[in-house]
């Protein structure tokens, strides 16, 4: 208030002294106080519903990780994940995306499968501490959870969800539309799969087949799927390490 009072004050002398370019100068000056004066006390605008979507998708997360806790997955956020044994991981994930009008929220959602060796070499290559948890960016193979099936009649935004007013109802519809990944958990039927014989997980990667490998030391079949490549060399050299 002091500084608007001064600005006030300051006015008329200013024209004297300087005439029409004292005036210019007063005019503001005063404009300004009045700012300091009234303008700050003017009521300000409340954010618009919509403007926070990250608050209606954390609702959405909880909800849906309260019925995935159920299946053994533990909730970090808008990252879900489930361990076996050895150390596999099934991750499902909310990816937020813009909001294409006022009060909605729209988000993507995957689920991936992470073999518990690959994800022991890139902590190891990539220098990450001990207790760094996975995400989306690390899995082995990632799917996405749509709302609806594709078809030429889907709407051309058919993979990504949309909240309106309903967080309880998308997150249970969520947990419907999640797939049926519970045989990836099973490591002995993982290694079956990977080494060729038919099972319900059908032809495994040749990638997911290495680091299978890998995980159990150097052998002559992992030697077959490396090149001579710096990082294949790298491979096999942490290969050994694992059967010490």
């Amino acid at each position: 208030m002091a500084l608007a009072l001064a600005l006030v004050a300051a006015a008329p002398p200013l024209v004297i002294h300087n005439g029409w370019p004292g005036l210019v100068v007063a005019v503001i000056g005063v404009l300004y106080a009045a700012y300091l004066l009234l303008g700050k006390r003017l009521p300000r605008r409340r954010p618009a519903r919509g403007e926070r979507p990250s608050a209606v998708l954390s609702q959405c997360a909880r909800l849906l990780g309260e019925r995935l806790a159920e299946d053994g997955f533990t909730k970090d956020r808008y990252v879900f994940r489930r361990y076996n044994t050895a150390g596999d991981a099934l991750i499902i994930d909310f990816h937020p995306l813009p909001a294409l009008s006022e009060g909605e929220t729209r988000f993507a959602v995957h689920v991936g499968f992470l073999l518990a060796p690959y994800w022991e070499w890139e902590k190891h290559k990539y220098g990450y501490p001990p207790d760094k948890r996975p995400d989306m960016s690390h899995v082995n193979w990632v799917l996405p959870v749509n709302p609806v099936d594709w078809s030429e009649d889907a709407p051309s935004r058919h993979d990504e969800w949309v909240i309106t007013d309903d967080a309880a109802a998308v997150a249970g519809r969520i947990h419907e539309r999640l797939p049926s990944l519970d045989l990836w958990l099973d490591r002995e039927l993982v290694w079956r799969s990977a080494m060729g014989a038919s099972t319900e997980l059908g032809v495994m990667s040749e990638p997911m087949k290495l680091w299978l490998l890998a995980e159990r030391g150097q052998s002559d079949e992992l030697r077959e799927l490396l090149d001579d490549e710096e990082v294949d060399r790298e491979i096999w050299e942490w290969a050994k390490r694992q059967a010490e």
